[in-house]
């Protein structure tokens, strides 16, 4: 007779949610260990495959606390889930299908993301060559139960997929979707808006019955195994568009596998890399941002960030050192943490945030203290005091039309005031003054905050958006005003050979392209082939320039100057074309600290 499961661990395979015991916990690292001997398979912490699941992937990528249940079948699959998604028991998956994070798919949900080719009326359908065009899923979405998801579809972040739904077409953001074909019910940013609905119910209508009218398209040759329960979507490209098989994957897994390399040789030359940027004195231990360079507060919290993206601490130090260093650099009065090694100006107004270096270490440090599981030991006094009046005057006074960057940096030092101040004090002090002033202040024609100049284009205000968005939108969670004018920005930008090209190539001038792209396709969809295909190019340019022991320079060419600032920068910038091309999870490290990706407080509704 087979073995009978006990009762818990019944629950485990189809509940996983529960939790594992330590044993379940082992015998699941060793069941890790057995999938990925024989299939190429990458796993994030904490993830649970159940042995009650078939599995049987070309390629499966989990990022950290995701789940496979028992009963659920992926098969014939290249399968890429970042953190947090869940597979529940009996729901199907075949074929190329990425997630973003947070993906949850309910039970007997379907995904095939590949196709029958049936062009041809003279050879059998089953004998005709698959194709692949692929799911892409987005961030925080729910699969309802019984949904049907079909291949080339995208499905925007924050969307909701009814139970029983067929999806044929791709769903924007924010956006929740129900029947067979799916249409829109309501966007969940808009609320039940009927004239939206019915205005997208007519778009549906015409491109379905332009698809009828073109009949079925021809497709590329390729050879796959048999799919016979893969369901024929209404055709949206031409044939040669379409990707066979043999096309669709091998890029992916030769990216992917780069990638991986890449990410253990950094993990493997982690302690020898911090080494080499730390001195040992009689008096002290300490880093420096390069040997020989002035000493700097910041180069503690770049080593602080590039252990923990490898789950390490900088080797010679002991937690609770790290913090109490950390920690002595604020000053008890304004909050602020001013450079010991470069002390501010006599005209220094700490009160109006005038010194640049005390702006910039209140997220070093207040992040790298969080990263230790530790906080700032004072509330930053300057930001909870500084009335509306006296804060629209700085703002409306930043230099918004030639130094754009600086009004973000600004702004950035002043959110995360904020946000530390509420997290940590229980400060009743919201944003709300500061978003109300962004939203009325965005330029609708470009996305962004600012003018472009005559000498350096859009850089200015791109690499301000960067730091205004980050202290804003991207900590607390809130979409964007306008997502799609700002890529298109930010691309157009992208291209002025003037800061882009590998021999000028920056830390600053592309984290500042990536990180917007990157957030806002959490709300939209718009142009994310085109995005992808910039993220890979970019990805190629990047990984050649690490130096063994050293890891990056600040200016990728000049690679005799690597330092703590370029290398936790590049890192982070890696991370993040990782996840705009969906291979993310390959790295086998994250970004911490100042460049974490997750939102850091969650507003409570008024």
């Amino acid at each position: 007779m087979p073995e009978q499961l006990s009762a818990s661990r019944k629950a485990l395979d189809y509940m996983p949610w529960i939790g594992p015991s330590a044993q379940e916990r082992q015998e699941q690292i060793l069941y890790q260990q057995q999938l990925a001997a024989v299939y190429p398979c990458t796993f994030g912490e904490s993830c649970y495959v159940s042995p009650l699941a078939v599995v049987l992937p070309d390629e499966l990528q989990m990022g950290d606390r995701s789940y496979i249940a028992g009963g659920a079948v992926v098969r014939s699959a290249r399968l890429v889930m970042g953190s947090d998604c869940s597979l529940n028991s009996y729901s199907v998956l075949s074929g190329d299908i990425t997630m973003g994070n947070g993906v949850r798919v309910a039970s007997h949900a379907s995904m095939y993301g590949f196709n029958h080719g049936f062009a041809s009326t003279d050879i059998p359908v089953f004998r005709q060559p698959l194709t692949v065009k692929g799911i892409i899923i987005g961030d925080d979405v729910w699969i309802g139960a019984n949904a049907v998801i079909l291949d080339g579809v995208q499905i925007g972040s924050h969307s909701i997929v009814a139970a029983g739904a067929v999806v044929t077409r791709d769903v924007p953001a924010y956006s929740i979707v129900g029947g067979n074909p799916a249409r829109l019910i309501r966007s969940r940013l808009c609320g039940d808006t009927a004239e939206m609905a019915a205005a997208h119910e007519q778009e549906e209508d015409i491109g379905m019955k332009m698809d009828t009218q073109a009949g079925g398209a021809a497709v590329n040759t390729g050879t796959g195994t048999d799919a016979a329960d893969a369901a024929v979507p209404a055709d949206r490209e031409s044939a040669g568009n379409m990707k066979p098989v043999t096309q669709g994957v091998q890029p992916f897994s030769l990216l992917a596998q780069q990638l991986a390399d890449f990410g253990n040789q950094a993990g493997e030359q982690l302690i020898p890399l911090l080494e080499y940027y730390s001195e040992v004195t009689e008096e002290e231990n300490f880093f420096r941002d390069r040997p020989g360079f002035k000493r700097t507060v910041r180069a503690y919290c770049d080593a602080v960030e590039i252990a923990a993206m490898f789950g390490s601490l900088p080797p010679g130090w002991t937690r609770e050192e790290l913090i109490a260093t950390l920690q002595g650099f604020q000053d008890a009065g304004t909050g602020l943490l001013p450079d010991p090694w470069s002390p501010p100006g006599a005209d220094n107004r700490p009160e109006l945030l005038t010194d640049h270096l005390s702006r910039y270490h209140l997220l070093a440090v207040g992040y790298a203290l969080e990263v230790l599981g530790s906080a700032l030991r004072h509330p930053v006094a300057v930001a909870e005091d500084m009335d509306i009046v006296v804060l629209y005057q700085q703002l409306n006074d930043l230099p918004w039309e030639d130094n754009a960057w600086g009004g973000g940096d600004w702004i950035d030092c002043f959110a995360t005031g904020l946000y530390h101040n509420l997290k940590t004090f229980g400060s009743r002090k919201r944003p709300d003054d500061l978003f109300g002033w962004l939203a009325t202040h965005c330029r609708q024609d470009s996305g962004l905050w600012g003018l472009p100049t005559a000498e350096e284009g859009w850089l200015q205000p791109v690499n301000g958006f960067y730091r205004l968005t980050r202290a804003t939108y991207a900590q607390f969670g809130l979409p964007l005003p306008y997502p799609e004018r700002s890529i298109d920005t930010v691309l157009a930008h992208s291209r002025d050979r003037r800061f882009f090209r590998a021999e000028v190539l920056n830390a600053c001038n592309v984290l500042d392209v990536v990180h917007p792209l990157w957030l806002c396709l959490k709300q939209t969809d718009y142009r994310r082939p085109e995005i992808r295909t910039w993220a890979e190019n970019m990805l190629s340019e990047v990984l050649k320039f690490w130096v063994p022991q050293r890891g990056f320079a600040f200016q990728l060419s000049q690679q005799q100057d690597t330092g703590l600032q370029g290398t936790e920068m590049w890192l982070s910038i890696i991370y993040l074309l990782a996840d705009l091309c969906g291979v993310s999870t390959s790295l086998g490290y994250s970004p911490k600290g100042v460049h974490r990706l997750d939102p850091a407080f969650s507003l409570p509704p008024r």
